[in-house]
């Protein structure tokens, strides 16, 4: 029995000479292998750290927060920075010296899959309504009116799930403003405006919204949004906007986003329907 093992381990040895003969002639072909193996897995890991960047990158009015450590700065939007894993700090730059602002988005984790935080911005818009109550050019109120001091308070809860590339939020908030001293203030009935000054002549805003993004083909992706105000005790009550736009993402640095804004709101004469093109550039670094 042990010699027919035998026999037949050295037939085996036989038949396997050639390949033997053949590994030995060429000593680099595994090592090749094994190169081209581990270069595969580098780009791979490369475009998996790509992807990632470049998903967390403008993730915008979503529950997801900025990399730590990163700037984000628009044309007309916020500038942006991410302060840690939990929380990020933004500002309006265009608004900060005629309407003081800061906003401070936080983490609260992650549950079934939704990922949350919640998003609260501070605002001193007192400035800015006394500059607009002029006459002539810039003058939206009457120059007579006396503007009080008013601290704008919102604060809004967001959830977030990735589906896959695409990510789906739910928005849910409300807004304060009080005011502090004479007030004859009259409502600045222009559409977009209208909603988010509300608070300043009632008592409460609140807010609704359902935000969506995603890639299309390419560096081209999506983004669309609608957001709902009802604002009790205040003339017209409610506003409803609808917006969607194509985004351009050429890296993780830049970003382009042309598309429109529609409004339906009820104002002191009235409701009316309004549209308006929108465009932003922005920069992360």
């Amino acid at each position: 029995m042990m010699a027919k093992r035998w026999i037949g381990m050295g037939a085996l040895l036989m038949l396997l000479m050639p390949a033997l003969a053949s590994a030995q002639e060429a000593p680099g072909v595994e090592a090749e292998v094994e190169v081209e193996a581990e270069a595969e897995a580098e780009v791979a890991s490369e475009e998996g750290n790509e992807a990632n960047a470049t998903g967390r990158a403008f993730v915008g009015d979503t529950a997801l927060l900025s990399e730590v450590g990163r700037w984000e700065v628009g044309l007309f939007g916020p500038l942006r920075y991410g302060l840690s894993e939990k929380m990020e700090l933004a500002v309006h730059p265009l608004l900060f010296f005629v309407a003081p602002n800061a906003q401070l988005k936080v983490s609260h984790g992650t549950r079934g899959g939704w990922h949350l935080a919640s998003k609260h911005q501070l605002t001193y818009p007192t400035l800015l309504f006394r500059l607009m109550a002029r006459e002539g050019i810039g003058g939206i109120l009457p120059a007579d009116r006396a503007v009080p001091h008013i601290l704008s308070l919102q604060s809004e809860l967001l959830v977030t799930r990735e589906v896959g590339a695409h990510k789906v939020s739910l928005g849910l908030g409300v807004q304060v403003a009080p005011r502090v001293g004479e007030s004859q203030l009259v409502s600045i009935d222009l559409p977009f405006v209208y909603p988010r000054t509300a608070a300043m002549f009632g008592w409460a805003t609140g807010i609704m919204s359902v935000h969506m993004q995603g890639p299309i083909a390419g560096k081209l992706g999506y983004e669309a949004d609608v957001r709902a105000f009802t604002y009790p005790g205040v003339d017209g009550a409610f506003a409803v906007e609808q917006g969607a736009a194509l985004r351009l993402t050429t890296s993780p640095g830049f970003m382009a986003q042309l598309g429109y804004r529609l409004s339906y709101a009820g104002y002191p004469f009235g409701t009316m329907f309004n549209i308006a093109p929108t465009l932003e550039l922005a920069w992360g670094f």
